[in-house]
């Protein structure tokens, strides 16, 4: 009874995030086929409205099998309950600097093993430290090696325990709160302060130590400042490079907000190609007509919100909270804002424009996808037991992407969208297929890609072995997403389930991606398919790039047999 009362009393306490009058949908995640146990994963969000389930198929998004669905208005508590007396973190994500309005809450089992994360974009290693401290690692790839990690999020011991808002809008709280690591009820340590007992220091000892450390103290920082000011004074002379360290600063190389001129600082930073860009300054809209509301998606590098600007629904991406003061991940993000804002065709999601006041809400405003993405209708497709095959909506789609591949390739130089997969195909209201997330490392041919970045399951054999690649790694992905459309599954979904049902387990990623990159696992077409789409599909994946066709050739096969559809 005790726990319960504790957890319930830290929840009320969490910065006015958990509010009673909101309603929180709080999805358990769990492998196998049992809903029972600690949770792979636990994600928690705001809703208008919420059903519960007791054990059904799907994961939420996160790479699992089953999961359950329980509504509350204190999601915390609800976590909490989830996990047990196992160990466990949980991060809050929040939309503002008083950690007052929650985005997103991720449960994990604090066990230092691999787990799948939200959007299944990426995988997660949650850590509680014998120091008091805790840590989140994020990995693009399943297996989590060091190679993989692209973030870690972490919290002192003071954040842990007392659950303060961290300046990149965080919020902590894990097992610790309420059992101890290990489970067990915390134990209260009496004070022993009987006029019989002179063991402890007295009162006066321990004025005397404490101002002995606070002139240390004092000492040392005085030193480390006339050090520190004499360091920026030599460097200033000898380097033009800036780091950014606030958004005070921020603002003087943005600009004035709103005005879209360049502070005077600006030309030191070595940035000023794209700050200063005529593609930039000309999509460049005022921030204060941006409004970010609901968080929809978050990946590896950024996150999607629904927002509105001049009163029109639209897209609003944002880097990572733990990025956005990092100059390099800002450039790189306005690089990739510059190459989306050049795009130009029916079929990629439209660039709306680029806004910020500072470094810290730089933000990229694209056309809302009112539709959704292909792989949520494909699972609608599993759960109501669609027939597979093409169908003329299934090959327009196809279609409709090749289009959109056309195009990129066209252009000179040619842009390879390198990470084409079903999550990144949406659709308008009238399902039009648009192609979107073109990441800025992508864009041209003369940068190579490692099998640490990016989707494993959509890549061809030369990305996965570190090669240089060209215009057919899309190709070999379009051939992946064929297979998609035509039996609605997951990639290589059926050679897994094969080798369970042989084996008795599941086939590992290394192995499967190992087949893909040799070329002896194909990803599975059914027998329901015009014959003309099945070939396509596998001239699109031979592990020979040379010998796959180019988006032109596609085009022109699938127009064909959209015609004969008609």
């Amino acid at each position: 009874m005790f726990r319960r009362v504790l957890a319930a009393t830290v929840a009320v306490q969490s910065a006015n995030v958990a509010l009673a009058a909101t309603m929180y949908k709080i999805s358990s995640s769990y492998l196998g086929d049992q809903c029972g146990g600690t949770p792979y994963a636990v994600y928690a969000s705001a809703v208008d409205s919420c059903t519960p389930s007791q054990c059904s198929p799907g994961s939420n998004n996160i790479d699992a099998d089953v999961q359950t669905v329980d509504c509350s208005s204190d999601f915390i508590a609800t976590i909490r309950e989830k996990f047990g007396r196992s160990p466990y973190l949980i991060e809050l994500l929040t939309t503002d600097d008083t950690c007052s309005k929650l985005s997103m809450a991720f449960g994990y089992p604090a066990s230092g093993a691999c787990v799948g994360a939200y959007d299944r974009s990426y995988y997660v290693i949650a850590s509680l430290n014998d120091n008091g401290s805790a840590s989140l690692q994020y990995f693009n790839q399943r297996s989590c090696l060091s190679t993989d990690l692209y973030q870690t999020d972490s919290a002192d011991k003071d954040a842990l325990e007392q659950h303060s808002c961290s300046a990149k809008g965080y919020l902590w709280y894990s097992s610790n709160d309420v059992d101890g690591s290990n489970g067990r009820e915390p134990k209260t340590q009496s004070s022993d302060t009987t006029n019989g007992d002179h063991r402890g220091l007295s009162t006066v000892a321990i004025i005397g130590i404490v101002a002995a450390l606070l002139l240390f103290v004092v000492a040392i920082v005085a030193v480390t400042l006339f050090v520190y000011k004499r360091r920026v004074k030599d460097q200033t002379m000898k380097d033009t490079k800036v780091t950014v360290h606030s958004d005070r600063s921020s603002i003087a190389l943005l600009g004035t907000p709103g005005t879209g001129q360049t502070g005077p600082d600006h030309s030191v930073l070595g940035q000023t190609g794209l700050w200063t860009d005529d593609v930039i300054t000309a999509k460049r809209i005022p921030r204060d007509k941006v409004q970010s509301q609901k968080l929809i998606s978050r990946g590896a590098f950024g996150e999607v919100y629904t927002g509105l600007f001049n009163g029109q629904q639209v897209a609003v991406k944002m880097l990572l909270p733990a990025t956005r003061s990092n100059m390099k991940h800002v450039s790189e993000f306005l690089a990739e804002a510059k190459m989306n804002a050049t795009m130009d065709h029916p079929h990629i999601v439209t660039f709306v424009g680029v806004a910020w006041d500072s470094l810290s809400d730089l933000c990229v405003v694209l056309e809302f996808m009112h539709g959704g993405e292909l792989r949520s209708l494909l699972d609608t497709y599993i759960k109501s037991k669609h027939p597979v095959g093409f169908d003329k909506q299934k090959a327009t789609i196809a279609l409709q992407v090749c289009h959109a591949l056309t195009y990129l390739h066209s252009l000179e130089p040619p842009v390879i969208h390198r990470d084409l997969k079903s999550r990144n195909i949406l659709f308008t209201s009238d399902m039009e297929a648009k192609l979107s997330d073109f990441g800025v490392s992508r864009e041209r041919l003369d940068q190579t890609m490692t099998a640490g970045v990016g989707t494993s399951l959509w890549m061809a054999p030369e990305v996965m072995l570190g090669e240089r690649y060209d215009v057919k790694a899309d190709m070999f992905s379009f051939g992946v997403v064929l297979s998609e459309l035509d039996v609605h599954t997951m990639p290589y979904a059926r050679a897994k389930r094969e080798n369970l049902e042989s084996n008795g387990r599941e086939m590992v990623d290394s192995v499967l991606l190992q087949r893909v990159a040799l070329g002896t696992l194909q990803v599975e077409f059914s027998d329901a398919s015009p014959e003309a789409i099945v070939e396509l599909g596998r001239a699109c994946m031979v592990p020979d790039p040379t010998q796959r066709p180019n988006a032109a050739e596609a085009l022109y096969k699938l127009h064909v047999i959209c015609q004969k559809m008609a």
